[in-house]
């Protein structure tokens, strides 16, 4: 009667221990999926992130632009004070010299001019030298008058040009507190678009390892739950041989050929341990940006645009040319595809393309004309810092 009890609860107790080891595997398959939605979330961040960073990347260099174009208006305004300043000084001496001569003919004429011009005019010899003199005198007064007028509007002028200087020197200073606000404001954008990129990178990172982890843990626990299945089918295995073995132990010849069958079964048995299977964790690129971070290099730089003849407009990692033209073809093995690097004389940019010609120790950067590329030429020793 125990052995058929014992029969009966067999199928039972097997059915709660394949329960027991059911449940912790559907929780952890789904926190793995929990993970995986985490990274598409996280990948599309990315995504975005990268859309980003090209709009901001044409902000940096619109801004680098005005302040070179800044650079020249102040050059400009400090010509236009130089020369302005030699011109008051001319002016200056100019009306001193005159100055002291009408001064000098003002004291002659107040001291002897009426006496003089009616002496003049009493000394003709007749009445044509008369007015013939009288003419005379009155040209000369005019050609005086006409002095006096000159001096008045030649200091004028110089009020002019002292104004002229002193709204230059204004506007010199409004144009250098500029240049100071937009270089902070470069840098501050800079620094956020990398701790953006980073923190972006890092995330992708931690959840690819999380997945790692977990993968690895519910691999381990099928592992196990294979060996507790084998081993309760080999204790049922055991249990059903030892009940048969009591039932017939009236026969002792069918008792021991039934013994020997369940030791056989029981050795035909072996636990076997599957082995692990590699887990595939993807890759985020963090180990290049991680080396090649802050990293300076001095390179030979050529220059392309996509309207050169034969050009296209898409590049090898796929950007628009002709709405992100802030490009730089790189040999891969140098600077990672993908790198934000700042090139001296061009600007933010970031390494997207490659080239049949571009091996080793050249960078050639993207313009948007043929003209800004024959303009560029070809440069040696041109700083690269990788961002």
């Amino acid at each position: 009667m125990d052995s058929v009890k014992v029969k009966k609860l067999i199928p039972f107790l097997a059915a709660i221990m394949l329960v027991n080891v059911a449940l912790p595997s559907g929780a952890a398959a789904e926190s793995l999926d929990e993970l995986k939605d985490k990274e598409a979330q996280a990948a599309q961040t990315g995504e975005s992130l990268s859309q980003d960073i090209n709009t901001a990347l044409n902000d940096v260099n619109e801004k680098y632009a005005e302040i070179e174009k800044l650079k020249a208006d102040i050059s400009k305004a400090e010509e236009t004070i130089k020369n302005s300043e030699a011109e008051i000084a001319a002016t200056e001496q100019s009306i001193a010299r005159r100055k002291e001569v009408v001064g000098n003919r003002m004291k002659d004429v107040q001291l002897s001019g009426e006496q003089r011009t009616w002496q003049v005019l009493l000394d003709a010899e007749s009445v044509s030298d008369f007015f013939n003199k009288a003419y005379a005198m009155t040209i000369l007064q005019n050609a005086e008058k006409e002095k006096i007028d000159r001096l008045s509007k030649d200091k004028e002028k110089l009020s002019e040009l002292q104004e002229t200087v002193k709204n230059k020197q204004n506007e010199l200073q409004t144009n250098e507190s500029k240049l100071q606000d937009e270089a902070s404001a470069m840098d501050e954008q800079v620094v956020t678009l990398k701790e953006q990129l980073s923190n972006n990178q890092a995330a992708l990172q931690q959840i690819a390892s999380e997945k790692q982890t977990e993968q690895k843990r519910i691999t381990d626990e099928k592992k196990a739950s294979e060996a507790r299945q084998k081993q309760a089918a080999l204790e049922e295995a055991k249990r059903k041989t030892n009940a048969s073995s009591q039932e017939s132990s009236s026969s002792s010849s069918s008792s021991s050929i039934d013994s020997s069958s369940s030791s056989s079964s029981s050795e035909e048995q072996p636990v076997v341990t599957p082995p692990i299977p590699p887990v595939e964790v993807p890759s985020t690129g963090e180990e290049n940006n991680g080396e090649s971070n802050g990293r300076v290099l001095y390179m030979q730089s050529t220059a392309y645009s996509w309207k050169e003849a034969g050009s296209g407009f898409i590049t090898a990692t796929g950007i628009d040319l002709r709405s992100q033209s802030n490009v730089i073809a790189v040999d891969p093995s140098v600077i990672p595809l993908g790198s934000f690097v700042e090139v001296e004389g061009y600007g933010f940019a970031v390494a997207g393309d490659t080239g049949g010609a571009i091996n080793g120790n050249i960078i050639d950067v993207h313009f948007p004309s043929v003209e800004q590329c024959l303009n560029w030429g070809r440069r040696n020793n041109v700083k690269v810092t990788i961002q």
